[in-house]
């Protein structure tokens, strides 16, 4: 650690010398829609020098006096130079026009600022053949190297082994807690609605704090600058609504969405799933932007959402609500020609309940959970080469565990309530950006956060100080490849209480307390990429290694259910991976498209024991096809091969007193078969403005393995106990019309 913080006094410290260089900024925003543009490249060409546009479209250049030329790209758009003679500080607002050729197939790579960065916007997402032909934002992002499902079919996702709510989910800077519509087969995240999705896994920015497994920063568009227009898509699984346009100095964008997946699962849904489940979701996405001055511009979005699901044959009136609201106020800063600064007010809130009406067990569970955070950001550039962002986040917590009220007249409950819990954070992070030799760049910082939990009736109050360091050094080979090395520590304050691998809606986040340490993940990262034929396809592979301290778990036999006293319950331990990504892609033209291959291992060590999570699964192979022909057909494909779940699961049985008991395998000691499935996608675009996806999913019909279970069959005769294999679906065929005005 003091090596790390010299070297970090060493970058930080450098004297610079100012008379000869002049600094350029400006923002980059699309030429049609006037959106803004992040991960532009901006370069200039006589020197090489250069940087990428942030999130809100902004970019500072250090330059030379005299004469320049700076070169505006980003794929998708066509390039814009300028040749300028440049004798003082200067603001350059550009316009990219979006490239109709390249448009018609589909852009794959994007600028990467940091190691293991993946950036899928909303135009790549659509391209990718979805249940239902309900294009999803994070079942997209299984397709990448590193990244798996959980279960099949569903959206959670494990990154390099971790479990998924090791994941920071984000929408536009607020915490999303259950981005899971239907029982987590849909994501929250309307695409419609979406502007880019970035995925983080091997260096994470400082500004990403209170997970330990990934970054998953999904960012809403702005909405059109130019022109009102609208667009309305009607499908088998949902339909929806967007509208956007102008206001004075800005933007807005509303949309809307409403999921009806109840028919076409029971449609082809397995048997054995509980019969005539009643489900339906929606979304509700809006976002207003405006210029305050030259120097000053604000932004307003909200997101709410929520699921309804009965299963009256499963318990009598049995049901379940649960739904996510956000809302983010930011107010973008430009202080001087060198520094901008970032101020967000965040709000987060997730909430679910059921109820059941059995005789004399009418009842109505509720539970919530409330996020507050205030942030704001610096971004300072000193010289040519070298920039330094800090900033301080605040951030309070509190959920309500659980709460049973009666349900009607006739009702023997008892109501209760548990205690609220508390967690209070200040975090203050600073990072820096430097050229240390002509090919070599460092990013590196340090992060610390001081968490305080309240005292409750089990644990007095306690506080803990996390230091989380990270580095990432580039060495640029030439200017299409480059070497990283990377080293990330981030800490978790909150730990997920979950008995299964769906992610139900009742799945309860605990803060960390006296009882039960925060946990802390370590990892070291070595990459290359390379690319080729003027950008036409990219090749990189990287190695890694993490270990994760303080990971939790349920007891066996654990008493969960109203446990005021839930961390005697909990046995914690730590997780060790490793693994090998590749990823290979061709950019651009009519035929576009990735192959991604990780091999990886993960071991859990739980009170002396050791053994494979659920998400260990060593061999992930996914292909993406898309293929425009012509102006109007886009044909586009997927295919998956991933090694099965393991599971615990029972593996014989014998009868005593004419009762049934089964024996089972050690801890996930069975590997359940591999999974593999074909997945096929056309899009006819007619008139302009009118489209057709038709997509077929598990084209060949696959029954791949969802869960293991013992059941009876028939009579309830103790002899007819069996090991059930469940699947959730065949092939499913979906159609979805959409058109725009």
């Amino acid at each position: 650690m003091k090596q790390f913080l010299f070297l970090l006094y060493l970058c930080f410290t450098v004297q610079i010398v100012y008379s000869q260089q002049v600094v350029v900024r400006g923002r980059v925003s699309d030429a049609k829609t006037g959106e803004l543009l992040s991960d532009v490249n901006v370069t200039e060409k006589n020197t090489l020098t250069g940087t990428a546009t942030d999130t809100y479209g902004r970019y500072i250049l250090n330059l030379r006096k005299g004469k320049c030329i700076v070169q505006y790209s980003m794929l998708g758009y066509k390039s814009h130079t300028d040749t300028l003679n440049i004798t003082e500080n200067k603001v350059i607002n550009i316009m990219l026009m979006p490239d109709e050729y390249q448009l018609g197939g589909v852009e794959i790579v994007a600028h990467r600022n940091y190691s293991g960065q993946f950036a899928l916007d909303a135009q790549k997402i659509q391209s990718i053949p979805q249940h239902g032909g309900e294009a999803d934002p994070v079942k997209s992002l299984q397709f990448l190297p590193g990244v798996a499902s959980g279960n099949e079919g569903t959206t959670n996702i494990s990154i390099r082994g971790n479990n998924q709510w090791g994941n920071l989910v984000l929408l536009d800077e607020a915490i999303v807690y259950n981005p899971s519509h239907a029982l987590s087969f849909f994501s929250v995240f309307n695409n419609d609605a979406i502007n880019k999705v970035n995925l983080f896994k091997s260096y994470f920015p400082l500004k990403y704090g209170g997970r330990s497994s990934a970054v998953i920063d999904v960012s809403m568009r702005e909405g059109n600058r130019n022109e009102h227009n609208g667009k309305a898509t009607l499908g088998v699984i949902a339909s929806k609504i967007l509208l956007e346009g102008p206001i004075k100095k800005g933007s807005y964008l509303i949309s809307a969405r409403m999921g009806y997946p109840s028919v076409p699962v029971m449609l082809f849904a397995d048997k054995y799933i509980t019969s005539d489940p009643e489900m339906y979701f929606y979304d509700f996405n809006a976002k207003i932007n405006r210029e305050i001055g030259k120097n000053d511009r604000l932004y307003f979005s909200i997101y709410s959402g929520g699921d309804n699901a009965t299963f009256s044959r499963l318990v009598k009136g049995y049901g379940m609500k649960w739904g996510n609201q956000t809302a983010t106020l930011r107010w973008n800063h430009i202080l001087n020609d060198r520094t901008n600064i970032n101020t967000s007010a965040v709000f987060s809130k997730y909430h679910y309940s059921y109820k059941s009406l059995s005789n004399g067990l009418r009842y109505l569970w509720k539970s919530n959970m409330q996020s507050y955070q205030l942030k704001s950001e610096m971004e300072t550039l000193l010289h040519n080469g070298m920039t330094i962002k800090g900033g301080i986040q605040l951030h309070h917590f509190n959920t309500l565990p659980g709460k049973v009220e009666k349900y009607g007249e006739y009702s023997n409950i008892i109501p209760f309530s548990m205690l609220r819990k508390r967690m209070e954070e200040a975090s203050i992070y600073a990072e820096g950006k430097m050229n240390l030799l002509p090919k070599f760049t460092l990013n590196a910082g340090i992060r610390m956060n001081l968490l305080h939990t309240p005292e409750s009736e089990h644990y007095s109050s306690k506080n803990y100080l996390q230091v989380e360091p990270r580095a990432e050094v580039n060495y640029q080979l030439h200017k299409n490849s480059r070497l990283t090395l990377s080293y990330t520590q981030a800490s978790q304050n909150m730990h997920m209480l979950s008995t299964s691998t769906v992610g139900i809606p009742s799945d309860t986040w605990l803060p960390a307390n006296e009882l039960l340490k925060p946990s802390t993940m370590r990892q070291v990262a070595i990459g290359y990429e390379i690319q080729f034929n003027d950008r036409q396809y990219t090749l990189s592979t990287e190695l890694y290694a993490r270990k994760t301290h303080h990971i939790a778990d349920y007891r066996e036999n654990a008493n969960i259910f109203m446990n005021e006293y839930i961390e005697k319950e909990i046995e914690t331990g730590n997780s060790h991976g490793y693994g090998w990504e590749l990823y290979f892609s061709k950019n651009q033209g009519r035929l576009t498209g990735w192959l991604s291959y990780t091999l990886s291992k993960v071991r859990n060590r739980i009170n002396g024991q050791s053994y494979r999570p659920v998400y260990d699964r060593p061999h992930n192979l996914k292909l993406f096809l898309n293929y425009a022909l012509g102006k109007h057909w886009n044909f586009s494909s997927t295919f998956s091969y991933v090694s099965g779940m393991n599971l615990t699961i029972p593996v014989g049985k014998y009868f005593s007193e004419n009762t049934v008991f089964y024996i089972y395998t050690d801890r996930n000691g069975y590997r359940a078969p591999a999974f593999h499935q074909l997945d096929l996608s056309a899009n006819y675009r007619f008139r302009k403005r009118h489209s057709v996806t038709l997509s077929i999913i598990n084209a060949y019909h696959r029954k791949n393995i969802f869960s293991i279970y013992a059941g009876r069959d028939g009579e309830q005769s103790v002899s007819n106990a069996r090991i059930y294999k469940m699947y959730l679906y065949g092939i499913i065929p979906s159609i979805s019309y959409s058109f725009t005005w």
